[in-house]
């Protein structure tokens, strides 16, 4: 079978847009050449998959030029010319159905033509258009800064200043300007500085920290946000979400500024985009879990606390963005392994059952065994659960983590001791040698192995390991993965002996 980028570029046209490039290609203005429809109208009879085994060069070389000697230069000119005239498509199908953006360049057009008139009145259409906006989020704010500045700026050239008025209202245009560009910068430096250190976290790049907080002294933000409320009589719930965000990290151990900023984001949901809901609902959850992660003191109850915000973004269906539409599997596991920690297992059947086929469809078999593969376990069904977990192929290092526990928790609990050990050996050797898992991540994964290591040193009849000390241990330890199981263990086997200490 032939292999071209084009190809996979058809690949993700829907049947509507299929037929819409077909007469793309058809218009003399974007194409005069005939040979290019002939070739789209044989690409196209085997949309979508483009799998068959007969679309060969000779195949497509032969439908267009008949029995005439193959070219290998000449077909190869086609499909690249093709491509980019499929890449000029999506270009131009992007344009028209960004409105706003579009808007942009046309008025850009008419300012350098001085045609102030149309120019004028495609602004005001603009500003109407954002007016309208239900969702106000940072491109909000990026587009009003465009039709202040740009009318100031119009103006300036075109109307002369005879009363003081209209400097005034010229004036605010421009404060104005001000206020929408900091305020697209208050969110969007928010949310990439907390991405940055989100992802340095989960990735163990420690340098990007540094750059984070070499950022925070360059500006504060509190102070920008005090300025923007006081030069504007805006009442945009946005940036008040943002500024409650800030503080909420800052301040980690304050757990009143996690609940007002929850209470806030609860209260305004509505105002604010998919977008901005998706990113904020999720820091919500990310701040529990490393209260959790660190066994941080907390004035609630955290896994209750978790339940409440996941179930809250997968009803409302804050996991979505613009772009993807899936359930991130992150988001996934993190609800299987709470309702685990709470016990929920017939919610976390109706969870699998329901939303696993939200997930990218390229993961959803494996996600599907490991999901069933966890239930198992809790349910006590370890056969099912080690079957299911053989027929896992991920990828990720994540994933595999998660794999290497699980199979190392079942093996111990069908007491296949020899099995468990030599998981123990890969697991080890997984943490210590994937630079992607952060030391966090490792000492919490290490100390798991250790409990379990010893624990099964104990089951082997060793002298030398104590279930009383690994006890107190284990209890004042806040950096072991899986504890909860741990002592549920450690506690079987006491009762196993008849004594309270061994």
């Amino acid at each position: 079978m032939y292999t071209h980028s084009i190809l996979e570029v058809l690949k993700t046209f829907s049947n509507k847009e299929i037929m819409r490039f077909g007469k793309f290609l058809k218009s003399p203005y974007f194409n005069n050449r005939s040979m290019l429809i002939k070739l789209f109208s044989i690409l196209k009879s085997h949309h979508p998959e483009f799998d068959n085994k007969n679309i060969t060069k000779l195949y497509i070389y032969k439908k267009l030029y008949g029995n005439a000697a193959y070219n290998d230069s000449t077909l190869r000119n086609l499909m690249s010319d093709l491509q980019q005239l499929a890449l000029n498509f999506i270009k131009t199908e992007s344009f028209r159905k960004n409105e706003i953006e579009s808007t942009f360049f046309l008025t850009d057009e008419l300012a350098q033509r001085g045609l102030v008139k149309l120019f004028s009145e495609k602004i005001q259409t603009t500003e109407k258009t954002l007016g309208s906006e239900h969702e106000i989020n940072s491109s909000y704010f990026l587009s009003k800064f465009r039709t202040q500045t740009d009318q100031f700026y119009m103006n300036l050239q075109a109307t002369k200043v005879l009363k003081k008025g209209f400097v005034e209202v010229e004036s605010k245009k421009l404060i104005n300007g001000i206020i929408f560009i900091m305020s697209y910068f208050v969110i969007e430096s928010v949310r990439h500085n907390d991405n940055l250190l989100k992802y340095s976290r989960s990735y163990n790049i420690s340098s990007n920290m540094k750059t984070v907080t070499e950022f925070m002294k360059l500006f504060d933000i509190s102070k920008i946000v005090k300025f923007i409320k006081s030069n504007s009589d805006l009442n945009i719930p946005i940036i008040e979400a943002y500024y409650k965000l800030l503080l909420t990290f800052l301040n980690f151990q304050n757990d009143q500024n996690y609940s007002d900023l929850k209470h806030f984001l609860k209260k305004n949901s509505k105002e604010f985009s998919l977008l901005d809901n998706h990113f904020l609902f999720a820091r919500l959850m990310d701040y529990c879990v490393l209260k959790k992660n660190t066994g941080a003191v907390t004035s609630f109850h955290v896994d209750n606390e978790i339940f409440e915000i996941l179930t809250e973004i997968i009803s409302k269906g804050y996991y979505r963005t613009d772009s993807v539409s899936h359930i991130p599997f992150d988001l996934y596991r993190n609800y299987l392994i709470n309702c685990i920690a709470l016990k929920k297992l017939n919610q976390m059947e109706d969870f699998i059952s329901t939303f696993s086929s939200k997930l990218n469809p390229n993961q959803i078999t494996n996600v599907e065994n490991y999901s069933y593969a966890l239930l198992s376990f809790e349910r006590g069904d370890f056969i099912k659960a080690l079957e299911l977990l053989s027929k896992i192929k991920f990828d990720q290092f994540i994933y595999k983590l998660d794999m290497k526990n699980l199979s190392l928790k079942i093996h111990y609990e069908l007491e296949q001791y020899d099995s468990a050990l030599s998981v123990i050996d890969t697991y080890k050797h997984f943490i210590n040698n994937n630079v992607l898992v952060s030391d966090n991540k490792r000492t919490l994964h290490y100390n798991f192995i250790s409990y379990v290591n010893k624990l099964i040193q104990y089951k082997l009849l060793s002298r030398n390991v104590s279930l009383l000390f690994l006890e107190d241990k284990l209890m004042k330890s806040q950096n072991t993965f899986n504890k909860e199981w741990i002592l549920e263990k450690l506690q079987q086997e006491k009762m196993k002996t008849g004594k309270k200490a061994i």
